[in-house]
């Protein structure tokens, strides 16, 4: 019993100093999100201006170029509102705004944004997070008559 106490703690503290020698990484990510999300629209009327603003925050640790796009869909058919890129610094944020109407009757539309990383950033070291996109988006549906709509505030 003594040998298996003894084997048991040199085992532990071989396992204890192993991990001493395993780095902690550090995960570099980008933010993106809607900002005052509860007041995106919900229910639009045709031919009046809506908006929305959307912020990206970048957490890669690097400095990084990112391409971003906006687009509205609907009727099987989509329109570029935005498209442009940003340079953001590590932990820097920038918030863009959007404004945007509907001329024509539909059901329902989508309002999507996509965040591209740059590909020629020569900063960025893992190949596995060069070619991704963070995609963000919300529905609209037309008002047509009457409709009751009950908003939190």
């Amino acid at each position: 019993m003594k040998y298996i106490l003894i084997a048991f703690v040199i085992i532990l503290a071989g396992f204890i100093i192993a991990l001493q020698f395993i780095p902690i990484g550090i995960e570099p990510l980008t933010e993106m999100y809607f900002n005052n999300h509860t007041k995106l629209p919900a229910y639009m009327f045709l031919n009046k201006t809506y908006n929305f603003s959307f912020s990206v925050h970048n957490l890669e640790y690097i400095d990084m170029n990112y391409n971003y796009s906006v687009a509205l869909g609907y009727n099987n058919k989509t329109y570029i509102l935005d498209k442009n890129n940003i340079y953001l610094k590590n932990n820097e944020t920038a918030t863009i705004f959007e404004e945007f109407r509907i001329n024509e009757h539909f059901e329902r539309a989508v309002i999507d944004i996509t965040l591209a990383k740059n590909l020629d950033n020569p900063m960025q070291k893992d190949l596995n997070l060069i070619n991704k996109t963070i995609d963000i988006h919300f529905w609209i549906e037309e008002i047509t008559g009457p409709k009751i709509i009950i908003t939190p505030d």
